[in-house]
């Protein structure tokens, strides 16, 4: 995960970084474009997403804080997470090599937990901040957005950067993204936000068992669970 050898655009996404923290910079990039063959159109903000992942140090931190820019479109919060599906790149360079138990597998993208010990976490503690304020900002963007951020585990990943978190800053955005999602909502009883999510796999599990009798051809489908 070094910057070798040089890249000379790497610079280009502190660019977008830059020109992102104005609403004019965020509009820009969550424009829709077409294409002839295209039904449904994508925005320049999607194109870029993959260089979360990218080899170079400079293009990864520049992205990163693209994305929490991003975030701070209150209105776009429900687009990223449902459409877009944002969480899944903002919770893979915070993911590590940890072995992870079944129940913590459940919900989370595979991306997340296939690499298994060979899953290398940001080494970049800024883009790690980027990330994890992102995150926070999603939480704060409104009820919606935390119920669909519990469903996808963000927790999970989460609890496992704190344990070996470093920099004082990051862990204390983790912890204010825990108190997010961990708490439950105004007006509801105790225990609601664990009671949520498991109430939403617990129909997922029951929606997938009743397709397999309706099937009825008496064959099992693959178990994620035990790829390593």
């Amino acid at each position: 995960l070094d910057s070798k050898p040089y890249d000379p655009y790497q610079h280009f996404s502190a660019v977008l970084m830059n020109t992102t923290q104005v609403e004019q910079g965020r509009n820009f990039l969550l424009q829709l474009h077409y294409t002839t063959d295209q039904e449904e159109g994508s925005t320049y903000f999607q194109r870029i997403l993959p260089q979360i992942r990218s080899a170079n140090p400079i293009r990864r931190q520049g992205t990163a804080g693209t994305i929490r820019n991003i975030c701070l479109e209150k209105d776009s919060s429900y687009w990223l997470l449902n459409v877009v599906q944002v969480t899944k790149d903002i919770l893979y360079p915070l993911a590590g090599p940890e072995e992870l138990d079944v129940d913590e597998k459940r919900g989370l993208h595979p991306d997340l937990w296939l690499e298994g010990p060979d899953k290398i976490r940001e080494i970049d503690a800024t883009t790690r901040l980027y990330l994890v304020e992102a995150i926070l900002l999603l939480c704060s963007s409104g009820r919606k957005s935390r119920e669909r951020l519990r469903l996808d585990r963000v927790y999970v990943i989460l609890k496992w950067a704190d344990m070996v978190e470093e920099s004082e800053q990051v862990s204390e955005c983790i912890n204010e993204c825990v108190q997010y999602l961990r708490r439950d909502e105004a007006n509801t009883e105790e225990g609601s936000s664990d009671a949520f999510v498991a109430n939403a796999y617990n129909r997922i599990m029951s929606s997938t068992t009743a397709a397999k009798q309706i099937r009825g051809d008496g064959k099992e489908d693959a178990d994620y669970d035990d790829v390593d």
